[in-house]
């Protein structure tokens, strides 16, 4: 078929609305929203990059309605690998609600937490200090040989004695010693902790106060331990159970039994933090033995200096693309509109400025020039000779 009209509806075609309004605008507004879209853009892009990197650990206990509960959050990235994955493909979320996982504990459900050394490459615990910590440890063989040095700035005169009161104390730096900053030591390991949870305990336990006349011959540890490893059995093919939700964020480690959980807080943010490990766990500790009537501990990766410089970047565009553009024209009859209105528009305005050009011509007097005589205004012969006879 022709593409040549014809003369029928279907071969008229009428241009679009915007793209006739695009087609219409001149250079400048069409820069004007092509900087602002961009604009819009960098924003975008910047909060989507704070969002899908933004996740965090924490452990919430004594500041809820519950006061003996414990509120566990654990918040993963865009891109997680979990830790029980058969295929190590990392999991990609884009809801930030499907990333969250919120956990209600009892106080006796945290058992302890522990100083490690965590290796961030293989996610692997080198070693377990326990309640005891690296920092402890340095500082302990430090001072003994201090001691068995006589100290390290013993003054010589007694003179001198009251200046030595007000010197800072001076950590030096002898071989592999602790990077008070949490850094990786020579191996490139890094201070931790984890922090070792276990199942609930069963309901028949609790309610006969762990005393059971079946088998008087069994301790009540060892009903507790069979009970709670028969809880767990039938545990793990309940979804909302610990073992299910703790599941990609457990570590496998031969030193907990079955119905204990080992979760490493730093996972997110290890190296990238600048509190001792040793703080926390000692909050853990006071908080589990009732000595401490809440604890908050929160480890959240920090935000990416990359979405931050976009999401700057694109404010400030968006301010000075307000401030300088143009995003609307003033309607001009001459060029919107069908051809027999634009000029007969044109005709119009040709006619008026015509008319005004006569009406100036015609309105047009004398000049005077400024500081210059007048002429005197005498009246012609012929009009004294007429006055005179009328006089006469």
């Amino acid at each position: 078929p022709s593409k040549l009209p014809d003369g029928s509806g279907k071969s008229i075609k009428m241009e679009a609305p915007l793209a006739k309004a695009i087609r219409s605008a001149d250079g400048f507004m069409k820069g004007t929203y092509i900087w602002f879209f961009i604009s819009i853009l960098f924003i975008w892009g910047g909060w989507s990059w704070i969002r899908r990197n933004s996740s965090s650990i924490v452990l919430d206990c004594g500041n809820n309605s519950d006061t003996n509960g414990c509120t566990l959050t654990l918040q993963a990235p865009y891109s997680f690998l979990p830790r029980n994955s058969s295929t190590g493909i990392p999991v990609k979320t884009r809801s930030r609600s499907k990333r969250r996982t919120k956990i209600k504990l009892e106080r006796d459900q945290i058992v302890r937490a522990d100083n490690i050394k965590w290796n961030p490459v293989s996610q692997t615990i080198v070693e377990n200090y326990g309640l005891n910590s690296p920092t402890y440890a340095s500082q302990q063989i430090e001072t003994e040989d201090n001691e068995a040095e006589g100290g390290p700035n013993r003054p010589n005169k007694p003179w001198n004695e009251h200046k030595k009161k007000h010197k800072a104390k001076s950590y030096k730096k002898k071989g592999a010693s602790y990077n008070r900053n949490g850094g990786p030591d020579a191996n490139g390991n890094y201070d931790s902790y984890i922090l070792v949870l276990r199942d609930p305990l069963p309901s028949s336990f609790e309610s006969d106060g762990g005393i059971d006349e079946s088998d008087p011959e069994e301790s009540p540890s060892m009903k507790m331990q069979r009970r709670m490893a028969a809880q767990h059995r039938s545990m793990t093919d309940d979804p909302n159970s610990l073992a299910t939700l703790l599941a990609p964020f457990a570590i496998t480690d031969g030193s907990a039994s079955s119905t204990e959980y080992i979760i490493h807080p730093r996972d997110f943010n290890v190296g990238q933090t600048r509190r001792l490990a040793r703080t926390a766990v000692s909050k853990i500790v006071a908080y589990t033995k009732g000595r401490r009537a809440s604890c908050i501990l929160r480890e959240a990766r920090p935000v990416a200096w990359q979405g931050l410089v976009l999401l700057i970047l694109g404010i400030f565009s968006v301010v000075l693309c307000l401030l300088l553009g143009q995003f609307w024209v003033e309607y001009d009859p001459t060029k919107q509109g069908s051809y027999r209105k634009r000029m007969a528009e044109i005709r119009r305005r040709e006619e008026a400025k015509k008319l005004r050009q006569r009406k100036s011509v015609g309105r047009k007097g004398v000049v005077r020039r400024p500081g210059g005589a007048q002429p005197s205004l005498r009246r012609p012969e012929g009009a004294r000779g007429t006055t005179a006879k009328k006089a006469g």
